[in-house]
């Protein structure tokens, strides 16, 4: 049977359940560069990344016939499968470092101001930033801002204490905070 672009996640997760490998095709097609970039911002390595979501569809394969029937938000579901493998995938191999590194103390130059007034152009700024916080800061804050998970449920899921997860939003803020400042003084310098 072929599966049409127009069926929704919900019916192509039942023809899933049902064994039709067309339709995991169709939600891999639909999901897999978002699940990607999930999964990066965990492990902050793209073939690592791919990986992870690679062996998530594996996986929603094989235990097709057990998948949860009431599943009504598909991209959900799959985000937050992404997110617990990118942390389970971190977990196995120890890779939560506890050095925290250094606030970087220069940014290569920007584009004209005006560039920055484009929203995806500012959000490829804010990325990087967060990219360059430590490891385990910006685990825990992306955790925390972009899952939208508690301090308490961060701190279960890396199995660290909830001052350690206040410890490491507080220095995620405080590199931002003078990453914002180095961009705002290159955003004046470029107007003059």
């Amino acid at each position: 049977m072929s599966i049409s672009k127009h069926e929704t996640d919900q019916e192509l997760f039942t023809r899933l359940r049902l064994g039709e490998a067309a339709a995991l095709d169709e939600l891999f097609r639909r999901y897999y560069a978002d699940l990607c970039r999930v999964a990066m911002r965990f492990v902050n390595n793209e073939q690592e990344a791919e990986d992870i979501i690679q062996e998530l569809f594996v996986s929603i394969w094989e235990k097709r016939a057990s998948q949860r029937k009431d599943l009504s938000a598909i991209g959900s579901y799959l985000r937050r499968a992404a997110r617990n493998r990118s942390l389970n995938y971190l977990r196995d191999r120890k890779r939560i470092p506890v050095d925290d590194g250094e606030v970087p103390t220069t940014i290569a130059a920007l584009d004209k101001a005006d560039d920055l007034l484009e929203q995806s152009e500012l959000r490829g700024r804010i990325d990087a930033a967060i990219d360059a916080l430590p490891e385990r800061c910006r685990l825990v804050f992306v955790m925390s801002k972009i899952e939208e998970m508690s301090h308490k449920e961060i701190a279960g899921a890396l199995d660290i204490s909830p001052k350690t997860v206040e410890n490491q939003m507080t220095r995620a803020y405080r590199f931002l905070r003078e990453w914002l400042v180095i961009l705002l003084l290159i955003i004046l310098q470029n107007d003059w």
